[in-house]
């Protein structure tokens, strides 16, 4: 085994000793199951005093400006309530990136392909990416007030990523909680290592949807997203380097103690490219640099215990 899958091995072996510890603390009886209506976009709502409960992300993101890509994000969740109004997390990340001429020139490379990749070949590879954890404060209930409100922090911690991550979280419900309408303001501070060398980038992101309950147990919802990317550490204006724009359906469904959240969240036409680099891999109007996709799909699991 190589010194690099030594390694992967020993940070898995890490974090699922830790979550094993977390978890046994975190011991409560069994309660409802959360529901969680929207695939990108964060709700106040968090989990009661004293329940835990495991959830499953899997997000794909398909298809560039040419040839094959796609890369399989994963997250691995354990969520308690501290609180009534205060949440804690602990997740694993791990990434799975499958590549092949698609850079708008024809060679292979992108988010996740080293910089010696052979650049006619095609390039596949699994591995551990990093450890977040995650704290939400819900300040105001949209079941006792006018609305919610919540601020959210994440930090994560990997080999070869390192970011700071904050939303402000907005919501209200309508029609006897049938109709809900969400909004996220994110801002995100990054330092990553892939391909190469060690790069600083941050990112600001609006979000906002409404999701609808048609049916006892299910619910449909329309999400939109904008990501904004700087280049460095600061959010100025000469630090830009591109935003685009996505725009899909999701379709819920929760029962007793466990939930299942299905999104597609197609990138829109109309990105822009503020930089030399940015705008040479801005195709058809959509963004395709890193790990831009043309099509990302997420499928969220939970289960109460």
């Amino acid at each position: 085994m190589s010194q690099s899958s030594h390694s992967a091995a020993r940070n898995f072996r890490g974090f699922f000793l830790a979550l094993a510890a977390f978890g046994a603390i975190l011991v409560s009886p069994v309660l409802r199951a959360a529901e969680y209506p929207f695939g990108y976009i964060y709700t106040t709502d968090t989990q009661p005093k004293g329940r835990f409960e495991v959830e499953q992300w899997v997000t794909t993101q398909r298809g560039q400006s040419r040839g094959d890509y796609s890369n399989m994000q994963y997250r691995t969740e354990l969520e308690y309530g501290v609180t009534d109004n205060f949440q804690a997390s602990i997740y694993a990340n791990y990434n799975s990136v499958n590549a092949f001429a698609n850079n708008p020139d024809g060679t292979t490379g992108g988010r996740f392909v080293p910089d010696d990749a052979d650049p006619a070949a095609r390039y596949k590879a699994s591995f551990y990416d990093s450890t977040s954890l995650e704290f939400i404060w819900r300040l105001m209930s949209p079941y006792k007030d006018a609305f919610g409100l919540a601020l959210y922090l994440e930090p994560t911690y990997g080999p070869k990523r390192k970011e700071l991550e904050g939303k402000l979280i907005v919501d209200k419900n309508f029609l006897d909680d049938q109709l809900v309408w969400a909004a996220n303001l994110v801002a995100a501070q990054e330092q990553e290592k892939y391909p190469g060398e060690w790069e600083k980038e941050a990112e600001i992101q609006v979000l906002t949807g409404l999701s609808y309950r048609f049916a006892p147990r299910w619910s449909a919802a329309l999400e939109y997203r904008y990501v904004r990317g700087y280049f460095g550490n600061t959010w100025s204006a000469s630090n830009r380097e591109f935003a685009a724009h996505f725009l899909g359906p999701t379709l819920h469904y929760a029962d007793k103690r466990w939930w299942v959240t299905l999104s597609w969240l197609p990138q829109l036409s109309g990105a822009k490219g503020y930089t030399a680099d940015a705008a040479e891999n801005v195709i058809d109007g959509r963004f395709y640099k890193e790990s831009f996709a043309r099509n990302e799909f997420r499928i969220r699991a939970g289960f109460s215990f």
